[in-house]
């Protein structure tokens, strides 16, 4: 039975105010039926699909058509100016295949990945200083170069889920899986923006150990966050490829956590004990995390039982990390890859080192969490009568929760809903969030029909209440 987050008390006033809701591109791609979904634009995989540098905001995406896209908007309230990559375009149904988008602060290179799913890479940058000079620098497809699949000399084959991080240091990190399903090693690469140039760190994940039936693996990372200290933190579950054959996500287990403090060459975990050297060359996959690393594993979740892989983690003001799960109950009757009969579990590790976690009382598709200065936590997430969405995506209402630390983050409002319904995964500009307590939320709409264009928007919610001083308007996403 689906929990409705209606449930929830209503605020006596209104604690989240609107800013605005604009629109990326009225014409983005759909399609009208794929076997994980119809929608390329908003995947929680997608790190990151929108961010903020030096006073713009940049969303990466497909037009319809499957035109590789990239747009930028100065902020707080400017027109987005979408460049148009006519040299590549998606012609598939494999949602998998995003676009994503990071920035060196180091020398304002942009770079894009695009179009992978055990995939050569597809990748592509600016010239420098394009995203430290905007109003210098022409914006347009010129200032990038071609699609290559080389970040080193040799090219790189069997990418699958590439995603940014930026580094305290200024330069920019690639965590990319090389390989399958439950049969792929995680990689991570350093652009340096003084030199301009990618190398190799090493292998962060490996498939290679035991467990159960499964000979084979593949790791499924949260996004990589930094904390307001500049250390690295990473969660993720194993997805095994068992001997009996079974091929979905009730082969997803754990919950399990490492962190970096020199930028991702070393990782240790959370008892502060070393678990992997990137650096390491002569035996990559021993010198990488595994399903046998000791001390990973935080939070042990029921093997065969259903997990959902990749969904939503942040740092807050105090170091602590925050993690929602979308599973099946540890107690339920049965195990179930129908998945309806999940739920949200809210994960969170203390600045002790103490993992806690309780079950949420709402749940919908995959949510986005963020916690600000005053340990507030706010939910995004997707509200629908059917959260299956494989082959043909129903749609979802987008909800906004919060919840204060006094209560231990159990005391949830509702604070918004939307009228419109999207497709896809609500996903968050992490910097915006950061840097002025505003939630950037990037989400497509739901198409008047199969596989027709629909509009990308960002909406913005100023939580700590400025838009009220504004003279914002009501809560509604309609308007551009």
């Amino acid at each position: 039975m689906l929990f409705l987050a209606a449930a929830l008390p209503a605020p006596a006033e209104p604690p989240a105010a609107w800013i605005r809701s604009s629109v990326v591109d009225p014409a983005a791609l759909n399609v009208a039926k794929g076997p994980f979904g119809t929608c390329f634009n908003g995947q929680t995989f997608q790190q990151e699909a929108v961010l903020t540098f030096n006073g713009y905001q940049y969303a990466a995406y497909y037009a319809h058509g499957g035109a590789l896209c990239l747009a930028r908007r100065k902020l707080d309230d400017g027109l987005w100016q979408a460049l148009r990559f006519e040299d590549y375009r998606i012609a598939h149904e494999d949602v998998h295949n995003v676009a994503v988008l990071g920035i060196c602060a180091g020398d304002g290179t942009i770079h894009l990945a695009y179009d992978h799913h055990v995939s050569p890479l597809h990748y592509r940058r600016s010239v420098p200083g394009l995203a430290l000079r905007p109003d210098e620098i022409g914006w347009s497809t010129n200032a990038f170069g071609p699609t290559t699949s080389r970040l080193w000399s040799q090219p790189l084959s069997g990418v699958t889920y590439p995603q940014f991080c930026s580094t305290p240091a200024g330069d920019l990190l690639l965590l990319y899986r090389l390989g399958a399903s439950g049969d792929g090693d995680w990689h991570l690469a350093e652009y340096a923006g003084r030199r301009g140039t990618w190398a190799d760190l090493g292998m962060l994940f490996t498939r290679r150990g035991a467990y159960e039936t499964s000979r084979s693996r593949c790791a499924y990372p949260n996004p990589v966050r930094c904390g307001p200290d500049g250390r690295l933190h990473v969660t993720w579950c194993w997805r095994e490829r068992p001997a009996n054959g079974v091929r979905d996500l009730r082969t997803n287990h754990d919950l399990c956590y490492a962190y970096s403090d020199d930028c991702g060459r070393t990782w240790k975990d959370n008892g502060g004990q070393p678990v992997a050297s990137l650096s390491d060359a002569t035996d990559a996959w021993a010198s990488a995390i595994g399903v046998g690393t000791p001390g990973t594993v935080v939070r042990p979740t029921r093997y065969l039982w259903g997990q959902m892989n990749t969904t939503t983690e942040c740092v807050d003001a105090a170091g602590r990390v925050h993690v929602i799960n979308w599973q099946q109950r540890q107690d339920a009757e049965a195990a179930s890859a129908d998945l309806n009969t999940w739920r949200y579990y809210y994960y969170w590790r203390d600045t002790d080192g103490a993992w806690h976690t309780h079950e949420l009382p709402f749940v919908g598709r995959k949510p986005q969490i963020v916690v600000d200065e005053k340990e507030n936590a706010y939910v995004l997430y997707g509200e629908s009568d059917s959260r299956n969405y494989h082959n043909v995506d129903p749609g979802w209402k987008m909800v906004l929760v919060k919840a204060a630390r006094a209560g231990e983050w159990k005391d949830w409002r509702r604070l918004w809903s939307s009228e419109e319904t999207f497709v896809g995964e609500p996903l968050i500009d992490p910097v915006r969030w950061r840097q002025t307590g505003v939630i950037s939320c990037y989400a497509q709409e739901k198409p008047g029909a199969p596989g027709a264009p629909s509009a990308l928007r960002v909406i913005d919610f100023d939580v700590a209440g400025a838009a009220h001083q504004r003279g914002a308007g009501a809560a509604s996403t309609s308007g551009d």
